[in-house]
């Protein structure tokens, strides 16, 4: 009998309690704007999110957004919760702008690239988007930075100005700033970077802490990316029809890993698909193609270059069946070069001029390098030494 009754306190008492706990699961906030159930205690999802179109910006493509687009970004630095941040959101739009500065704390989203586009003025000269000395934590998704070069934009997509070596604020949770930040801490992914006049991206020294991820670089008038930055990373993308190179690596302790670097070199074919300067960079499983130019140009200190193919790369200026017969899948011109695991070949096979697209596998120009791993098929000339 008292197990009985045992039991049945039980059930009494769960009866009892899950009514509770489901109100409580379900119940209108105690604190905020009870009509709209938007709580101060637990905040809605993207409270912090601060739209340009509330600051008139139209994205219609017409119509000048610099202006609108810089009072939504001060708007968002001035914020007293979270202090000095915010996302800073652009609906699904062509903004038309002559430039825009970004700021520390503030974090660029849009709908995706090709939904949400900065689009630089007709005929204006300036960067679409300039990551200034101080700027510092920051981030930029799901947009377009179109420089606008048919209708006379000059400038570069993406630029970071160049700094000092330091100093650099290492604590993001108390949001200190500084007048000159090397540190960057900046985080661009699926970004765009296309129709500028000069370069895709533009990092100068002394810039570091900087992640690129899922990124597009598409017809740039000189490099897709060019760098004379430090220990950042790049991942992930696509770097396709820029005049010279699509990148050009001055910097040190870069990572490049797992892209295609294809159709470039059409304007000036003296470097490489990739031309690395710098040192100690990493660069892996990265494939060139097509390219009016040599597939890989090492001309720096200690890079390592693992797994990387060159394929098809040593067009003739304008005119994709025919070889230059002067381009190599890779130019070793450097010092302490390790080299392991690439390959150099062609998916064309021999072009209608009778030719393979790349005249040597690798060129040697300098014999002080680490090790050499290169197997190759499909070439005019075996490796040439000098």
């Amino acid at each position: 009998m008292k197990h009985v009754l045992s039991c049945l306190s039980v059930v009494v008492l769960s009866i009892l309690l899950v009514p509770s706990s489901i109100r409580g699961q379900t119940a209108e906030p105690t604190t905020g704007n009870r009509e709209h159930g938007v709580s101060t205690t637990v905040p809605a999802v993207g409270v912090s999110a601060i739209s340009v179109a509330d600051y008139g910006a139209k994205g219609d493509g017409s119509s000048d957004d610099t202006a609108a687009i810089n009072s939504a970004m001060s708007a968002c630095v001035s914020r007293a919760l979270p202090h000095n941040g915010c996302v800073l959101y652009f609906p699904a739009g062509v903004y038309i702008t002559t430039g825009l500065t970004l700021r520390s704390y503030v974090n660029m989203k849009g709908d995706g690239w090709g939904a949400s586009v900065l689009l630089l003025k007709p005929h204006t000269a300036a960067n679409v988007l300039t990551v200034p000395v101080g700027a510092f934590n920051f981030s930029v998704t799901g947009l377009t930075l179109d420089g606008n070069s048919e209708k006379g934009g000059s400038g570069n997509c993406f630029f970071v100005a160049p700094t000092s070596g330091g100093p650099a604020e290492w604590n993001t949770a108390n949001k200190e700033t500084a007048p000159v930040n090397a540190q960057k801490w900046g985080h661009v992914e699926e970004v765009m970077f296309s129709h500028c006049s000069v370069d895709g991206i533009h990092i100068n020294a002394f810039n570091y802490m900087l992640f690129f991820d899922n990124f597009y670089v598409f017809d740039n008038g000189v490099y897709g990316v060019y760098t004379e930055g430090t220990n950042s990373g790049f991942t992930n993308f696509q770097i396709e029809r820029n005049g010279t190179a699509g990148i050009h690596l001055a910097g040190s302790n870069d990572r490049f890993t797992s892209g295609e670097v294809i159709w470039n070199g059409l304007a000036v074919a003296t470097e490489a698909a990739v031309y690395v300067s710098g040192s100690r960079n990493i660069i892996t499983a990265v494939e060139t193609e097509d390219s009016y130019t040599n597939g890989f140009f090492d001309k720096g200190n200690d890079n390592v270059f693992m797994g990387c193919v060159s394929d098809s790369n040593g067009y003739v200026q304008k005119n994709v069946d025919a070889s230059s017969r002067v381009a190599s899948g890779f130019v070793i011109a450097g010092s302490g070069g390790v080299y392991i695991g690439d390959k150099v070949t062609s998916y064309r096979r021999r072009l209608p001029d009778g030719n393979f697209t790349t005249e040597w596998p690798y060129s040697l120009e300098n014999r002080d390098n680490g090790k050499i791993d290169i197997t190759y098929d499909s070439t005019n000339k075996p490796p040439r030494t000098r």
